[in-house]
């Protein structure tokens, strides 16, 4: 795949002018980027803020294959593998958040249209202290100057080599490696469950008290300890 970087000083989302892009017939590795973001968002409708200084970028993808749902967790082994490489202790809080030091650094949202064959990754990652504007739960990685350049460069090269043989899923197991809610009690949709298990498809696997029950998505919680 070779890598089209679109900058911008500022956007409403990337993801926005990025599936317009794939709308109009961009192609894969087209890669928009933004210095700020003034109507980030995440999943299920949830505001990411974006002030300047952070990662906000989206790459379009065509894939070749059925299971676009493999993207969003490939994109976050893609993340806290760059990460670690840059001397950061990361997690993957499932499905699609990295958290450091018990805080969020980075949201991962994959939006799709398979009728038309496109995906749009975005990826939101805080480098720099985001400002007291920022979410509670938001983290940083540096608390001086970043290198967003090599940042997005390792992330951006780091997915495309696990995306290249996607349907393997062969980065599974530092997927489970690397959660955060092993041994934890989760609220999940407002009901509290026991975790058990990462399954061979990236859903979750927890359970009530009587029986185990599968989340392919929902808003989780880790209860405090």
């Amino acid at each position: 795949m070779t890598v089209t970087k679109r900058r911008f000083k500022e956007l409403v989302s990337t993801s926005d002018t990025a599936k317009t892009a794939a709308k109009e017939g961009a192609p894969e590795g087209t890669l928009v980027i933004a210095e700020s973001q003034s109507g980030g968002r995440g999943r299920a409708g949830h505001t990411f803020y974006s002030p300047e200084g952070g990662v906000y970028m989206s790459l379009i993808l065509r894939p070749r294959f059925a299971d676009y749902t493999l993207i969003t967790p490939a994109a976050a082994v893609a993340v806290c593998r760059a990460l670690e490489g840059l001397g950061f202790l990361c997690g993957i809080k499932w499905v699609n958040d990295i958290y450091k030091d018990g805080k969020k650094v980075c949201g991962i949202l994959t939006e799709s249209d398979i009728n038309s064959g496109w995906a749009v990754l975005g990826i939101g990652i805080n480098t720099v202290c985001p400002g007291k504007d920022a979410p509670e739960i938001a983290g940083w990685l540096y608390d001086g100057k970043a290198d967003n350049d090599v940042i997005i460069d390792r992330v951006t090269n780091g997915f495309i080599k696990i995306y290249e043989n996607l349907p393997d899923k062969s980065f599974i197991e530092y997927y489970r490696e690397k959660n955060v809610l092993k041994g934890r009690k989760l609220l999940i949709n407002g009901k509290e469950y026991a975790y058990k298990y990462i399954d061979d498809d990236f859903a979750l696997v927890v359970s009530d008290g009587e029986k185990d029950v599968k989340f392919i998505c929902g808003e989780v919680s880790v209860k405090p300890v």
